[in-house]
């Protein structure tokens, strides 16, 4: 709900401002799931960290690439988001072996160190990080000029309409298997036990496996970046198709695993080119985006990708519970298959 109307917050005030009222947000609702973890708090949390998130989604990309165009960075912009992808892995990585540690003490004591350091670093970044590439409009647009003027964009370009139907197809297979991947891989193996100073330690699965994803996103996402142009919307298009295809087949091959280090490879080799198509995505919708509006037509692709969810998430959780998990991430790769014919047709398109 609050995706674009975000986004026209960034075109019309700030982007800066937009982006770090989002991560203060995000910060709060942190705080309130680790200091209050039952069931209403808890809802609560989730409303608050979706709604901060908007704030960011959109604003943070497009003041990236405006900053970029004001001091002529000599990089194009789909080699910086690339570059901000790989930046946000080695962040990944660290917090992902700090939060074992805390973890060791309670998990709400992992969620309040992750909100009080939301919570800091969105002020310092506002004060010290500069905007000197967003231009307010000289006819100050109002808020409604600005959203039909994002929504015009994106409705005369097929190109966008495009992007945004792959989002929502892309949505609707990601939320069933973002929540049930773990709940699958524990309900086909025993995992082995692993010990820390002589006690076991059960958290340290998920931070291996997190790990091996992480550093996996960060290959292929260097791979991708020496060899694909991200200045041509058919070289993107050409990338994410073959990358789609073999999401699918990584997915099908994650369900069908009878082996524990199978699962896990498949599993490592899903989410990392998820972690590379991310920023290929948005690289492509900036190709096309205005400096006016660009927060917002960002901001309406994340949209496009969450009504994916809202709709794909129910349907794959239902065949969970009816069936099993591994057959509703099965089904969830199965969801994809309809990008294949888009992303094949927009590669015989010229730039």
């Amino acid at each position: 709900l609050f995706e674009v109307p975000t986004g026209v917050v960034a075109d019309l005030v700030s982007r800066r401002l937009s982006a770090c009222l989002g991560w203060f947000f995000v910060g709060l609702s942190f705080l309130l799931e680790g200091f209050f973890p039952t069931p209403l708090p808890v809802i609560a949390s989730q409303l608050l960290l979706g709604f901060g998130d908007t704030f960011v989604s959109g604003a943070h990309d497009a003041w990236v690439v405006d900053e970029m165009a004001a001091e002529k960075d000599a990089r194009d912009p789909g080699q910086a988001l690339m570059a901000g992808s790989r930046a946000s892995i080695y962040g990944r990585l660290i917090g992902t072996w700090v939060a074992l540690l805390f973890a060791q003490a309670s998990l709400q004591t992992v969620l309040i160190a992750a909100g009080l350091g939301f919570v800091v670093f969105a002020p310092t970044a506002y004060s010290l990080m500069r905007e000197n590439g967003f231009k307010k409009s000289s006819d100050q647009r109002s808020f409604w000029k600005n959203f039909r003027d994002g929504w015009g964009a994106v409705s005369k370009s097929r190109l966008l309409i495009l992007v945004l139907t792959i989002s929502v197809i892309y949505g609707l297979a990601s939320e069933g298997f973002d929540r049930l991947w773990n709940k699958s891989l524990l309900n086909a193996f025993s995992f082995p036990k692993l010990y820390l100073f002589g006690n076991e330690i059960k958290e340290v699965w998920w931070t291996i496996i997190g790990t091996l994803a992480l550093l996996g996103g960060l290959l292929l996402n260097n791979y991708v970046r020496k060899r694909v142009d991200t200045t041509s919307p058919v070289s993107i298009a050409k990338t994410m198709l073959v990358l789609t295809v073999l999401l699918i087949g990584s997915i099908i091959a994650f369900t069908a695993s009878k082996i524990f280090a199978i699962a896990v490879i498949t599993f490592v080799i899903s989410r990392s080119i998820r972690r590379t198509l991310e920023p290929l995505l948005q690289t492509w919708v900036n190709l096309h985006a205005s400096p006016e509006n660009r927060a917002t037509i960002l901001s309406f692709n994340g949209q496009a990708h969450s009504a994916g969810e809202i709709v794909g998430g129910p349907i794959v959780g239902q065949i969970g519970k009816t069936i099993s998990a591994a057959t509703a991430i099965f089904a969830a790769a199965l969801m994809l298959l309809p990008t294949l014919p888009l992303l094949a047709y927009f590669t015989k398109k010229r730039d």
